[in-house]
């Protein structure tokens, strides 16, 4: 068994939630099972979920039949007490192998009871309800649980940060980090949903293509955009691709904090719109390739445009970092390096 991230862990969570509202709706008692610490090599985030019915059914897993056995058994208990509770699960290193783990872990889970009759804490439903048409409609959101009253509060990954709450929030939906907190002296847990991470390549070459892989190796969704039909050749038949022109093809994209831009062209005429209204946008990275004299000649150019000196500063120029890259494989590496420590170290 092994983690899963980006769109796939997206789906999971979503399938969980499903699954809560459907059952408290019919009337059932309900236990939201999340796991809020993970040690050693624990196949699952926190964050991860999994809903137990009252009659012993459930929903997502938290590692495998053994463990979910004994979550499941935890949780219909709290719902029998009508207590929410926190349970320490121990995956010995036999169960971890057998799992096809290299070694045992830990996992620290919430069991939270949501109706039928229960005492638990997990009211607010309408609140899960608003976390899921939020991840179902590719917004990024952060839910927030406070643990000792149960109060919850979703908070967007994009918006605004007011609040001790939701700057924490931020904080963690630009790490993709589930975790509890002390916030103002009370233990919060904040569930991150992120949008799948986005990478939008200017330019049909070859490290164009590394790039792509690379990318989608760690869970980026990767379109490469080309105004030039006839570099769109065969070698591109299984890439995912945007051929037009490129100015009108970016301002139709909805460019968000969860994306990143490269451009690759080397064709003023094709790198420059696309970097304008890169640099108008969210985006978090946006990257040129070239020499240090081109990418002086490509400053002088957007400043021409009217771009200002502090949308130019947002360029990483020339792109990926400094390892002295040889080829496109090489130099792909050095850009995802470069966008992974843009998107986890900034702020």
């Amino acid at each position: 068994m092994t983690d899963v991230h980006g769109e796939k862990a997206r789906d999971l969570a979503a399938g969980v939630l499903e699954h809560v509202l459907q059952w408290n709706e019919a009337g059932a008692g309900v236990v939201l099972a999340t796991v809020v610490k993970a040690w050693s090599t624990a196949p699952r985030r926190a964050g991860t979920q999994m809903a137990v019915h009252e009659n012993g059914t459930h929903a997502g897993t938290l590692f495998g039949t053994s463990v979910d056995t004994l979550v499941v058994a935890a949780a219909l208990g709290a719902l029998a007490e009508g207590k929410d509770a926190m349970v320490n699960v121990s995956v010995d290193d036999a169960t971890a192998s057998a799992a096809g783990m290299a070694c045992g872990g830990g996992l620290e889970i919430r069991l939270e009871c949501i109706g039928g009759g229960s005492g638990g804490h997990g009211g607010q439903v309408g609140v899960l309800r608003e976390t899921l048409d939020a991840m179902r409609s590719g917004h990024s959101v952060v839910l927030c649980t406070g643990l000792a009253d149960g109060r919850r509060l979703l908070i967007s990954g994009n918006g605004p940060a007011s609040g001790a709450w939701a700057s924490e929030a931020h904080k963690r939906a630009r790490m993709d980090d589930t975790a509890i907190a002390l916030v103002e002296g009370d233990e919060v847990l904040f569930q991150v949903f992120n949008a799948p991470l986005r990478l939008f390549v200017v330019g049909a070459v070859r490290t164009g293509r590394a790039l792509r892989d690379a990318a989608q190796l760690i869970g980026f969704e990767v379109t490469i955009i080309e105004s030039r039909a006839h570099a769109a050749g065969p070698e591109f038949a299984s890439v995912n691709m945007l051929v037009g022109d490129v100015g009108a093809t970016m301002r139709s994209l909805h460019l968000d904090s969860r994306c990143a831009v490269v451009v690759l062209a080397h064709a003023p005429e094709i790198d420059d719109p696309a970097l304008i209204e890169a640099v108008r946008s969210h985006v978090f990275y946006i990257g040129a390739l070239g020499s240090r004299k081109s990418h002086a000649a490509r400053l002088a150019r957007l400043e021409q445009a009217g771009v200002t000196a502090e949308q130019c500063a947002r360029i990483h120029g020339p792109a990926g970092l400094d390892i002295g890259a040889i080829g496109p494989a090489e130099i792909a590496a050095s850009i995802v390096a470069e966008m992974v420590a843009v998107l986890r170290k900034t702020h």
